[in-house]
């Protein structure tokens, strides 16, 4: 069927279906026959890709290379563990890469859509990948189209299908049926597309199409993917990598040269080289990075912060200001009608919630009668039910049922939107009525009804009005005025609705000012109303409402957003300018939004924030994160973790590189001192797979360091290796001090073997040591919140350590057991570098 070409009601029969929907148990019976209404993912790659992928490395070949010579040459046992070492590697980088597709995996189920239908005649969210055939799809002003669809009824209805077309211009839609044949989809405008999104009106459309029938199917497009390119900091560490892969070469070379020069066996030299490379070359730093991040992702989750760009984690921890807008992300979102103004009288609506016991009251008794009126334009002029829909209107739609009036027949209406700040519907007589903000409806009346009399609006009214109107502000309610009428309308009356502050949001708003982070809000209402709800949650600042706003150049608008913390009035195009001035400034910026008019603000913030509950899906798609529940502490809690994460990939890599430091210098310097190898290529192996792995990956998963939130924002061009330099160079040389100092004292004794052992134990047992070292720059390591991931990966390694020494594996490695004398004189040297740290530490802190 050409669904495009043919008329509705012959479609809803083919389909077997009619404009109340499915019933629950054929949409079941149908999912089971269509299938879910998702895409054909690419095939997974396999368990051996994923192994071969891991030694696909130019250094692993040459380790293999170097286990073939040594087979060829006789040395079998040197062969095996080389094999042994490329495996462990190998099968460590799986579980890396198994880990970080976990988490992914986990992001994209987070981010599954739901829909609005019609099911056994009512109006139902239900998850988008269950959709079937013949179920009926209500969709609004910026909701993704999650079927192909045939339209049969809307309003105003426009359609963005450049994901689909490329055509940038939307589309007006229409229930007409269409008799040309052979219409491109551009053209084929009473259908709906998957893909494609609603950007002004609603629609009603009858689902005849999903998953891979769509259009969208057809041509094998992604629909929905998590964004998986490099992150800032992973391609500098990639280039940061191919530097100190370069230098450790070359030193590597110099080594080799060297060793020949003195007359060391040139397989032993070539063996040497290849191991100090594999051991000190950090190749996986950018793969660090992306492990770190998801693992650190999966914390968020636990949240309730969605992260949707790799790349927004570490901006996270740099944010600024963060503008968060008023309704349901600052406050509950809870709306309760408490005040009404009608005929210059004062009503008070008793209830709370969307609950209907309650009561209109004046000057304590029970009336409905007065502001009928009032009532009708509040249900009528209005898209929501008492159970779904915008809580502004079900709060009316409440206050309606307290009052005992149902809504009138409509035939046409103008959405509400931010720009507008009004909406309308007409009945069947051509009478409009509107509600939305008090001056723009107010604008629009020349007359005003008392007491179910209208008469000619009068400047004493306008002021009696507006002076209500601050009342109502001043008591942080949110006021919407109510006017109908043919050409000029007529005013009746105010409402007034409560939207009480969440309770976590003051402590939020307390830690964001100690961390240095200012809070900016961005409401569409009123001034007053504005300053109230800041003073309750702790906001300080300069007010400027929208019509102010207007009078800046973008020269002067800089100046003033450096003071101004509270935005009144405002529509997406204000967002755009203040986001703009904040960034002129140097602000780092995170920005909330959740309508179709706020995607550009979101996508130039530096992290835009959308909201799950009550954000369109064209929001959600240009942001970098997601609330999940719609909660401002949720963005406080993902900047610090957001911090906590940058921090942790600092600690790894400074640990990572220090260690690696003082393995190159230590068989450097022997070389150049002429003295025998302090370490066998096997021996660099060995180190290489207890230090540089389990210790080193536990660091990513440490817990947040004390006053995290108590520092400044990161500067973003801050270097990523500022205040490690004394670091490495401190640790760097007292491994060589103790490893070398303690090789050159058992060397004495002529006993090589065991010279060799205390040397490469010290230097497991140092670098052991200095992971502690690695987790605070500031803070004694026995101040630290415990790490059990850490304290498990170095115990684990030391029992390695200790079944490789006291095993027959210990001969294939060229090692003798140690003595308690031994390990009297290693463990207090090997800790020398953790002592000096911690001295300093205290030592700063004494100071400071």
């Amino acid at each position: 069927m050409v669904f495009y070409q043919e008329d509705v009601q012959t479609i809803f029969k083919d389909l077997k279906t009619t404009e109340k929907g499915l019933s629950s148990a054929e949409a079941r019976k149908r999912l089971q026959h269509y299938g879910l209404n998702t895409l054909t993912h690419e095939k997974k790659i396999s368990f051996f890709q994923l192994f071969f992928h891991q030694i696909h490395d130019p250094l692993i070949y040459v380790l293999l290379f170097a286990c073939i010579v040594s087979f060829f040459i006789g040395n079998i046992i040197d062969a095996v563990i080389i094999l042994v070492v490329i495996l462990f590697d190998a099968g460590f980088g799986l579980f890396q890469e198994y880990k970080a597709e976990k988490a992914i995996q986990l992001l994209q189920k987070m981010r599954e859509y739901t829909s609005r239908v019609l099911r056994d005649g009512k109006d139902v969210l239900v998850h988008s990948d269950t959709l079937v055939p013949g179920d009926v799809l209500i969709l609004e002003e910026g909701d993704k189209v999650p079927a192909d669809c045939r339209v049969f009824s809307l309003v105003d209805c426009e359609v963005d299908e450049a994901s689909l077309t490329g055509e940038s211009k939307a589309v007006k839609k229409t229930v007409e049926t269409l008799k040309k044949e052979k219409l491109v989809l551009g053209d084929q405008s009473n259908m709906l597309f998957a893909g494609t999104i609603l950007v002004r009106g609603k629609a009603r459309a009858l689902v005849v199409a999903t998953g891979m029938r769509t259009e969208l199917g057809k041509i094998a497009q992604a629909l929905d993917t998590i964004e998986q390119e490099e992150t800032p900091l992973q391609k500098k560490l990639k280039e940061i990598g191919k530097v100190l892969t370069f230098l450790v070469l070359i030193i590597c070379i110099l080594i080799f040269g060297i060793g020949l020069y003195e007359g060391f066996a040139l397989v032993e030299m070539f063996l040497l080289s290849v191991s100090l490379a594999v051991a000190a070359i950090p190749e996986g730093l950018p793969a660090v990075v992306i492990i770190t991040l998801a693992l650190g992702l999966r914390r968020m989750l636990k949240r309730k912060a969605l992260i949707r760009k790799l790349k927004s984690v570490e901006t996270l921890g740099s944010v600024s200001v963060i503008c968060s807008d008023k309704t349901g992300t600052l406050t509950k979102n809870e709306m309760t009608v408490t005040h009404l103004y009608h005929s210059f009288r004062e009503y008070t609506v008793t209830g709370s919630g969307y609950s209907l016991k309650g009561d209109i009251l004046l000057r304590g008794k029970k009336t409905e009668k007065d502001v009928r009126s009032l009532l009708l334009i509040a249900t009528s002029c209005n898209n929501a039910t008492l159970d779904l829909g915008d809580p502004t209107e079900r709060a009316l739609q409440v206050l309606a049922a307290k009052g005992g009036v149902a809504a009138l027949d409509r035939v046409s209406e103008v959405p509400f939107s931010s720009d507008l700040k009004f909406m309308t519907v007409t009945d069947k007589e051509g009478i409009i009525y509107m509600k939305g903000a008090l001056e723009v409806v107010l604008s629009k009346c020349s007359s005003i009804e008392i007491d179910g009399k209208i008469r000619k609006i009068t400047s004493q009214d306008k002021k009696m009005i507006l002076h209500t109107n601050k009342e109502f502000s001043q008591k942080a309610l949110r006021v919407l005025a109510f006017a109908y009428g043919k050409k000029d309308l007529c005013f009746v009356g105010l409402v007034g609705m409560m939207d009480p502050a969440r309770s976590e949001v003051k402590g939020a708003i307390a830690l964001c000012t100690k961390a240095g982070i200012r809070c900016v809000m961005i409401t569409g209402d009123h001034e007053l109303t504005a300053r109230a709800v800041a003073t309750q949650i702790g906001i300080v600042g300069e007010a400027l409402s929208g019509s102010s706003l207007d009078a800046f150049s973008d020269t002067a608008l800089r100046k003033v957003a450096r003071h101004v913390s509270i935005y009144a009035r405002v529509n997406s195009l204000h967002k755009a300018r203040i986001l703009k001035a904040l960034q002129a400034n140097g602000e780092i910026v995170a920005m909330t939004g959740d309508g179709v008019n706020d995607a550009p603000a979101l996508k130039q913030a530096n992290v835009g924030v959308a909201m799950n509950m009550k954000g369109t899906d064209v929001s959600k798609d240009v942001s970098d994160l997601i609330l999940l529940d719609d909660n401002f502490a949720t963005i406080v809690a993902a900047v610090e973790e957001g911090r906590v994460i940058y921090a942790n990939i600092q600690k790894f890599i400074k640990y990572l590189i220090a260690a690696n430091l003082g393995e190159v210098a230590l068989v450097f310097l022997a070389l150049v001192l002429a003295l025998p190898l302090p370490l066998l290529p096997l021996q660099l192996l060995w180190i290489n797979l207890v230090t540089d792995s389990f210790p080193a990956l536990a660091l990513g998963l440490d817990p947040a360091e004390k006053g995290i939130m108590q520092k400044k924002p990161r500067d973003p061009k801050e270097s990523f290796f500022s205040r490690m330099h004394s670091f490495f160079f401190v640790s760097t040389l007292l491994s060589v001090a103790v490893t070398l100092g303690l090789f050159l004292w058992y060397s004495q004794y002529g006993d090589l073997d065991k010279a060799r052992t205390v040397c490469f134990t010290a230097l497991i047992l140092f670098e052991l040591f200095i992971v502690f070292a690695s987790r605070s720059d500031e803070h004694s390591f026995f101040s630290l919140d415990a790490n059990g991931y850490l304290y498990g990966a170095v115990l684990f390694s030391f029992l390695l350590q200790l079944v490789l020494l006291y095993t027959p594996l210990a001969s294939y490695f060229s090692l003798v057991p140690l003595t308690v004398y031994d390990w009297m004189l290693i463990l207090p040297l090997a800790a020398s570098g953790f002592v000096f740290f911690e001295l300093q530490k205290m030592l700063q802190k004494h100071i400071l």
